[in-house]
């Protein structure tokens, strides 16, 4: 069976719905072959769908089929002779093929139709210029003291936590599903066997097929982390996508940035993992510094340290607070870590 009666087939077993892997991936490599094998499968499917209702005799009779034939081989007859007749055999041999499915007058519409506007357009049209078109994406930024809940196209959902921002085509395409994140989210993806969902993170790329998990990739932290709550999820490095890492339910895999190396550890208390999304500050032997870089994101201030000795930037602290206001966190942070404090309206600095 040559390449053309094949796609044909494949197609047909598209629009009756009992396309498997392999035809998915036939029909996957055919549309990217060019838009105008992308404007014949929407034709044929806006044929297939208006005939469902009809007749066989009513669509007989109104689609002339030995009348359109006749138009379509005198065509044909008008280009070379090896031409015309390789044409001709090739149309015979779908017509005859098309007799033994199952719906013959959808088949008959999907040829003659589909080729005769798709097929002697493309072969005897004035040659015109292909238009790119460049996919449009959409921006979700959230800033400092601030949440915010997307639904993507697909169903999914997702929640960016403060000072966060998500890039996402505004049209997924037919064979994946791409985002880039910067900061944190909680994504809960809907399962599509045939499109896997990926997102881009500094450094990182997280690839699923339907779960829920959080990714934290903040750009001024070394450390990208992903703790899964349901299914499982593949994590790589951008520097070595062929060494992947699975985190199943329950895990938190974690990439090292800058030493380009995968972790996977079990995420004692899995739930304080996604507090943020409740309004909760969960702290688990963060150093200092960093539990300080989250509450600026928090509560949109800037905290400046001003003492002698940094080391205690270093000291690990852990807490689980729920929504209260900054002096009331830096005053559990005063008496657990033994600093002073002063506020200035946006402004605190440390002593």
């Amino acid at each position: 069976m040559s390449e053309n009666e094949e796609i044909w087939s494949v197609i047909v077993r598209y629009l009756d719905g009992t396309l498997d892997e392999n035809d998915s991936k036939l029909l996957e490599n055919w549309l990217e072959e060019g838009n105008e094998n992308r404007r014949i499968l929407h034709s044929v499917s806006q044929i297939w769908k208006a005939s469902e209702d009809r007749s066989q005799d009513s669509l007989i009779q109104e689609l002339n089929l030995e009348e359109d034939w006749g138009r379509i081989a005198d065509h044909i007859n008008r280009s070379d002779e090896k031409a015309k007749k390789a044409r001709v055999l090739k149309f015979k041999r779908l017509r005859k093929r098309q007799q033994f499915l199952s719906n013959l007058m959808k088949v008959a519409a999907l040829v003659l139709v589909a080729l005769a506007s798709g097929f002697l357009t493309l072969q005897y049209a004035p040659v015109q210029q292909e238009k790119v078109y460049e996919p449009v994406f959409n921006e979700i930024k959230t800033s400092a003291a601030e949440r915010a809940r997307v639904e993507l196209g697909d169903g999914s959902k997702v929640t960016l936590n403060a000072a966060s921002k998500l890039i996402m085509p505004e049209t997924f395409s037919q064979h994946s599903r791409e985002v880039e994140l910067q900061g944190q989210a909680y994504f809960d993806i809907e399962s599509d066997k045939n499109r896997p969902f990926r997102i881009k993170t500094q450094s990182g790329l997280i690839e699923v097929v339907g779960t829920a998990f959080d990714v934290r990739s903040y750009a001024e932290e070394d450390v990208i982390e992903v703790v899964v709550r349901e299914g499982t999820v593949e994590v790589s490095h951008e520097s070595a996508s062929s060494q992947k890492l699975i985190v199943n339910e329950g895990y938190k895999g974690s990439i090292a940035v800058s030493e380009s190396r995968l972790n996977l550890v079990w995420a004692e208390d899995l739930d304080s993992y996604f507090a943020w999304m409740e309004g909760r500050l969960v702290f688990k032997e963060d150093p200092l510094h960093k539990v300080f870089r989250h509450i600026e994101r928090i509560y949109d201030i800037e905290i400046v340290f001003s003492g002698s000795d940094a080391s205690v930037l270093e000291k690990e602290f852990s807490a689980d607070l729920k929504t209260r206001s900054v002096r009331e966190v830096m005053d559990v942070l005063k008496m657990a870590m033994d600093i002073e404090f002063e506020m200035e309206e946006d402004r605190v600095v440390i002593y």
